[in-house]
């Protein structure tokens, strides 16, 4: 059996995508999805085909299911390779290679999202609390206000002074 030259082509040889470096992200999918992005990253760091099979994990196009998909995937997965040559331009340039950020655990979200809940729940029992104080004060205000009404009314109807 023998194997033809293009069929064992891919990027390290041709600069560009080939339909082998699909089949590499395909064969690799699963193991992305079980790992996550960021540990395939970290396993997969040196490899170019690799940070662009996450980039075509996470397009729109990876579920295409037409007959035209690879090559749809090879168009734009050259996209990705040029974005990639570009991002190691400006790190060999700044002199930095960057790290993949570890994605923050279910864990910390969910503790996240309770200290924000916690800090929205003070705020609005401080609110209500000055709100308090202002239907006090109203109150206040209006009880004196009756005081004053009580007093001039019954002060000028001698009939009605019942202090004889």
């Amino acid at each position: 059996m023998c194997i033809g030259f293009a069929s064992l082509q891919s990027f390290a040889s041709t600069n560009y995508l080939t339909e082998n470096d699909i089949f590499y992200c395909e064969e690799n999918y699963e193991q992305y999805k079980i790992i996550g992005e960021y540990d395939f990253l970290v396993r997969e760091r040196h490899i170019l085909e690799a940070r662009v099979c996450v980039y075509l994990y996470n397009d729109p196009l990876w579920a295409d299911t037409s007959k035209y998909r690879t090559a749809k995937l090879l168009e734009r997965g050259n996209y990705y390779v040029n974005v990639e040559i570009e991002k190691s331009k400006e790190n060999a340039e700044s002199g930095t290679i960057p790290q993949p950020e570890k994605p923050i655990s279910d864990m910390q979200k969910a503790i996240n999202q309770i200290t924000a809940l916690e800090k929205k729940v003070s705020d609005l029992e401080k609110k209500l609390a000055q709100k308090d104080a202002v239907i006090f004060e109203q109150i206040k205000v209006i009880m004196d206000l009756a005081n004053k009404i009580k007093t001039v009314i019954f002060s000028h109807v001698p009939f009605l002074n019942l202090s004889l």
